[in-house]
Order: C-alpha cells, then structure tokens, then sequence
C-alpha cells in the first residue's frame, strides 16, 4: 500500500479509509500541528453490523506531539473495517492583546496581539460577543475573518480564541 496523508482539522469524526479500498495498514502516525493547544483523538476501526474496535480513545495529543501507533496491522478489503478518527477541539483561552473591529469588515485588527503564534486557520475568534473564523494571518496584528462583523464592536481587551484541532496523519 502507498503511503496516504491526510490534514483533519476541526471537532469531527471522518473516515481515513473506506471498507473496499483493499489497504492492508501497518502503521498510523499522527501529528498535532496546533500552535497552541492540545487535542483528544479518538482512532478506530468499524465493520458495518459488527460495531467499532477502538485503537486510540480520548488520547490527548500535546501540541507538536507525534503519536506513533505501529501496532495497527489489519485489512480493509470488501466487506472488511473502514478506518475513523474523531478529533476533539482544545480549551478555549484569551488572546493577548485586544482587537477592536471598525466597520462591517472582515479584517481582524490587533493591538498588542500575537495572531501568528497564537492562532491558527480555522480557530474561531470571538469579539465582543460575536463569533468568526479565522481565513488568515497576515502579521500578530492582522487577520481576516471568514464573515463579516456585524457592526463597530468595541474595543475588546479579552478576546477569545476557541482552537480548532489541527492533525496530520499519515497511514502505511
């Protein structure tokens, strides 16, 4: 079998490898590429009426942390076990700094932030109230949203992040 790599991102469960793809899997790894917060996976193999046989379950990933599961050895022929993972999002924290959105805009812009270290493509930010995704980081002071403010928020000095769980993983 090839190598296969995947970038799951997000609280989800997705399958890896569908029943039929005919992989015979040795070894699973899985990275969390995170910034700044850890993440719970959940790894497991289902058979359809037969259930699900978990391999990891609510193992936490610390940030830059590498999980090497080479224990994995099973087919997924016809008929035979699609492979899963669920990933479980990070602790929401504030971050440093304050933003203060003008306008109905996009732009995310920061005084005294850290955008490049603390957040991440797919976080969500939650200014004065309102809740977005972050889309990109162009500097620790800016930032774009996927939808636009509602309206001038004022200046928040708390502003929160709710981390979305970042993993690479990669199956041979």
């Amino acid at each position: 079998m090839a190598t296969l790599h995947h970038n799951i991102s997000g609280e989800l469960t997705q399958e890896l490898l569908a029943p039929g793809d005919s992989a015979n899997v040795s070894k699973i790894s899985l990275t969390n590429i995170q910034k700044v917060s850890s993440c719970k996976v959940d790894l497991f193999i289902k058979k359809a009426l037969k259930g699900k046989f978990y391999l990891l379950k609510g193992v936490e990933l610390p940030i830059g942390a590498t999980l090497m599961y080479d224990n994995a050895k099973f087919s997924n022929a016809i008929n035979e076990f699609g492979l899963y993972i669920k990933l479980t999002d990070g602790a929401t924290f504030t971050l440093t700094g304050s933003i203060d959105v003008t306008g109905t805009n996009v732009n995310v812009p920061g005084t005294n932030t850290l955008f490049t270290s603390e957040l991440s493509i797919g976080d969500e930010v939650v200014v004065s109230g309102e809740t977005r995704i972050i889309t990109t980081i162009t500097s620790d002071t800016a930032a774009t949203v996927t939808a636009a403010f509602g309206s001038n928020l004022a200046n928040d000095t708390s502003p929160d992040c709710n981390p979305t769980a970042l993993v690479d993983v990669i199956i041979n």
